[in-house]
């Protein structure tokens, strides 16, 4: 059954067995896998099937630090959420992401890679990847005689999570999906042991309230966290906030280039060379990466990273390489193109892009004169893993949205640690690269203050603001996503990872997703 929360009487109170907050991959992953259990089950949306721009803008925030894009251009506010815009990348995170590090402050999951690899192979079903299979091949050997290692990942076409399940959700018969409707506030019972109810919002303003035995947030890293601050009448820092650890250890895989590949040697693996970001590409399938061995991260004390060969345009006359002039403005550009609500506060992000307007006026006359011309070269672009850090967060700000609930404010920070751990990982890989026969020119960036290149990009990969430990006084939920001190709320989604990784989250999401789904049903089926 699908409703429309627009057309509900005000005040309303559904009431259901379990009650998922938020239809992106997550939350659909644990609606799927309770379809046709023995109690009933609410799928709750901020959005519709259709994208709406009044909805999106619910994600407005501020940004307090490091340079990050408009947070309504991170993620989706639809049914599907974001896979309905997502490149499809997939892999499981490696062993040593769930092992505690000594160089790596606050690493360890509470569960091994071995404990989530049956869910892995599930999702895998979910995403469309075909076979849980990421062994690297006979090319590998090739790439161990440099001293690198091969990073295998497989792409979804990529799944529309929205598209793909609506019908499966919509006719199943213990279950009712409910879009247009905004969770604000979740309220506890006196002893703030349970939660009793979820008050709810349409963006008309029109409340209702959801009661259930067991609630599941699913929605954004940012989104849960926000409720559970908001959520401050029994305990006053908010839900699991009573070590102050709720929007703590905010994490992102910052991307960027760092060279080109000058000349590629005879032999060299083609499945290294699939990606082109001069055409858009579905379907991808396999496609590997470089990396360092996990023994190499060991010794070195490293953090994990993989370096992918992305086939992407340059410009040129017969002296001069306009590339790093375009791709300030081809940035601006992809921004005004590609996201679903352009604002002032997009263009004022790039403001640093839009300082080269004038050589790129002159560039754009000049290739209309076919004075430059366009040719194809393979740049190196890395994505690496960062440490957990505390000061890292998102916290509230004191602006309100529509709905008269506190916007967000981030603060994303990173540490020397990092950019170190970034440069010894760049030097390697390029070391291996010419050990194989290539040519690698090393990009001469423009550094920010703190040493990064002002072209890193983050992944807008929201991640450990509800980190998982067994220990309540080191994170927000357990080992099973349960929220500590709270016996009915879990949380499902990337803001439970205790470190990143380099892999893109949306995997690990569905894995637990689906992992957190099995929970469900042996409580149910306790009598919780």
């Amino acid at each position: 059954m699908l409703i429309d929360a627009r057309s509900l009487p005000a005040n309303q109170i559904l009431e259901t067995d379990v009650c998922i907050i938020g239809a992106g991959a997550a939350g659909i992953s644990v609606a799927a896998e309770l379809i046709n259990a023995p109690f009933r089950v609410l799928l709750v949306e901020s959005g519709g099937t259709e994208f709406r721009h009044r909805t999106q803008l619910l994600y407005r925030g501020e940004n307090s630090g490091r340079p990050y894009p408009p947070l309504e251009f991170t993620k989706r506010h639809q049914f599907g959420g974001t896979t309905k815009t997502w490149f499809g990348r997939c892999r499981p995170l490696d062993e040593i992401d769930f092992e505690e590090r000594s160089w790596l402050p606050h690493s360890g999951w509470p569960i091994a890679k071995k404990d989530l690899d049956p869910y892995y192979a599930r999702a895998h079903g979910l995403c469309e990847l075909g076979a849980y299979d990421y062994q690297a091949g006979q090319s590998d050997s090739i790439i161990k005689s440099s001293g690198l290692e091969t990073k295998v990942f497989r792409f979804s076409p990529p799944t529309d999570f929205g598209q793909t399940y609506l019908d499966n959700l919509h006719q199943a018969a213990n279950l009712r999906l409910v879009l247009q409707a905004n969770a604000v506030k979740i309220a506890l019972d006196p002893e703030g042991r349970r939660v009793s109810s979820i008050e709810c919002k349409t963006i008309a303003k029109n409340k209702f309230s959801l009661k259930a035995k067991i609630f599941i947030l699913a929605a954004s890293a940012l989104e849960i966290t926000r409720i559970l601050l908001v959520s401050n009448d029994v305990h006053a820092n908010g839900i699991g906030n009573q070590y102050d650890l709720v929007g703590r250890y905010f994490m992102e895989h910052p991307h960027l280039f760092s060279g080109t590949l000058v000349d590629i040697p005879a032999g060299f693996p083609p499945e290294f060379l699939k990606l082109n970001y001069e055409a858009k590409q579905k379907n991808l399938g396999i496609v590997h990466a470089l990396g360092i061995p996990e023994s190499r991260m060991r010794k070195e004390k490293l953090l994990n990273g993989s370096m992918f060969l992305v086939s992407r345009p340059i410009y040129k006359t017969e002296d001069r390489y306009y590339s790093k002039d375009l791709a300030d403005f081809l940035q601006v550009m992809d921004v005004l193109q590609h996201t679903t609500a352009p604002t002032f506060s997009a263009v004022k992000n790039m403001g640093r892009s839009l300082s080269h307007i004038p050589k790129i006026s002159n560039i754009l006359l000049q290739m209309a004169r076919h004075k430059i011309r366009p040719s194809s070269q393979y740049a190196i672009r890395f994505q690496v893993e960062t440490v957990p850090n505390p000061n890292s967060r998102v916290t509230l700000s004191n602006k309100k949205d529509v709905l008269g609930i506190n916007r967000i404010r981030l603060h994303w920070e990173l540490s020397p640690q990092d950019l170190d751990s970034f440069h010894r990982l760049e030097e390697l890989t390029h070391d291996g690269l010419k050990r194989l026969g290539a040519q690698v020119k090393k990009i001469n960036h423009e550094l920010e203050s703190d040493g990064w290149p002002v072209s890193m990009l983050p992944g807008k990969h929201h991640m450990g603001t509800t980190r998982m430990h067994t220990n309540p006084h080191m994170g927000v939920v357990d080992e099973n996503c349960l929220v500590h001190g709270v016996n009915n709320l879990y949380i499902a989604g990337s803001s439970v990872f205790p470190t990143s990784g380099m892999a893109n989250p949306t995997l690990t999401i569905v894995a637990l997703a689906i992992r957190l789904a099995k929970r469900v049903k042996q409580v149910m089926a306790a009598g919780s």
